[in-house]
């Protein structure tokens, strides 16, 4: 169904869920905004996804569901009154679902997830086998026949982190190192490679391109990032506690990253700086770009078990080969060095 731009005066993009899933949505902003140029664009998110979008300048308000506290009508109701004319959404689960069909817009999109297609008024195909999961969210956009005029995300950082990167970068004296950074968060602790192994890597990495490891870490990483430190020692610069946006800040201007599967990581992957990344309980779909690369343990029979915890051991992070992290983070870097990057 093609919908006419002029038709269309408010946009909501739901997109519920982590750090990760927002951000990937944003990959639908600047081909929407150019067809439906003189249209208001919002976005309701949960508070795990808030801080993927509240910095998105392409959007004009963010509305953060907090399900623990908003009553469902109470949220109905408030979506009703903004009076939307387009009611996207991108999350597709039972809770989304329901809330743009009783959005009150003309239009409802979505993508077919099951019964769920049947409270849409335009469906698209997802296509989650073939697609990674940022370009699902493109095929709302086929399905209203809006065409597909970038396929970048970017996370855009406010000055005031790009200053504190800068000021953080000249007390250490990093201009002009090579500088790893380690990225151990993961909200599951299956997703978490054990401190004894990313200190391997990042040992490993840092002989072989003659640099510095940098480990920046969020609260629930505090106590890995540490240890990784401990074992590192003077090879290592344990990043000071700090808000995510000064963290990805510090990310940003590393030359290439070693990271755990987890919404940060999906946030670095916005900023050009190649990531690898470590792979065992889920799908190796991998940080969105050509730039990025991806490592897991092919022995094992077990990969992509979707377990929140490991019941033996966790081989696919512990007796990860440190020789095919070395090859594959070899690779991505020579595929950077003949695609331009320095």
């Amino acid at each position: 169904m093609n919908v006419t731009p002029a038709s269309i005066r408010k946009i909501l993009i739901i997109k519920l869920g982590g750090l990760g899933d927002v951000f990937l949505s944003t990959i639908v902003l600047d081909s929407l905004k150019q067809y439906f140029s003189s249209a208001r664009i919002d976005y309701c998110v949960e508070k795990a996804g808030k801080e993927a979008i509240v910095h998105e300048q392409r959007v004009d308000s963010v509305f953060v569901l907090d399900k623990e506290t908003m009553h469902p009508l109470s949220v109905i109701r408030y979506i009703r009154r903004q009076r939307y004319d387009m009611v996207i959404d991108l999350f597709g689960n039972p809770r989304s679902a329901v809330m743009t069909f009783l959005s009150g817009a003309r239009y409802k999109v979505g993508l077919d997830y099951g019964w769920r297609r049947h409270l849409y008024s335009i469906v698209g195909e997802a296509q989650r086998e073939k697609l990674h999961g940022a370009e699902v969210n493109l095929q709302a956009l086929r399905a209203i026949g809006v065409p597909i005029t970038s396929r970048s995300v970017v996370y855009p950082l406010p000055e005031e982190d790009r200053s504190y990167a800068e000021a953080f970068w000249n007390a250490h004296q990093l201009d002009g190192t090579f500088v790893l950074g380690i990225l151990p968060a993961g909200s599951w602790p299956s997703k978490r490679c054990e401190p004894e192994k990313f200190a391997e890597i990042a040992r490993a990495l840092a002989d072989e391109y003659n640099g510095r490891v940098l480990i920046v870490w969020g609260p629930a990483d505090e106590a890995d990032a540490v240890e990784i430190k401990r074992l590192c020692g003077n090879a290592a610069i344990l990043a000071p506690r700090a808000s995510l946006s000064n963290n990805l800040a510090l990310l940003a201007r590393c030359t290439a990253i070693v990271a755990n599967d987890s919404g940060p990581m999906h946030l670095a992957s916005g900023f050009g700086v190649p990531i690898l990344c470590l792979y065992g309980p889920t799908y190796p779909e991998g940080p969105y770009g050509t730039i990025h690369g991806w490592v897991r343990n092919e022995k094992l029979d077990c990969l992509v078990c979707n377990l929140l915890h490991c019941p033996i051991h966790h081989p696919c992070m512990r007796e990860l080969p440190l020789e095919a992290v070395r090859r594959a983070f070899r690779m991505m870097m020579e595929k950077g060095r003949h695609a331009g990057r320095t």
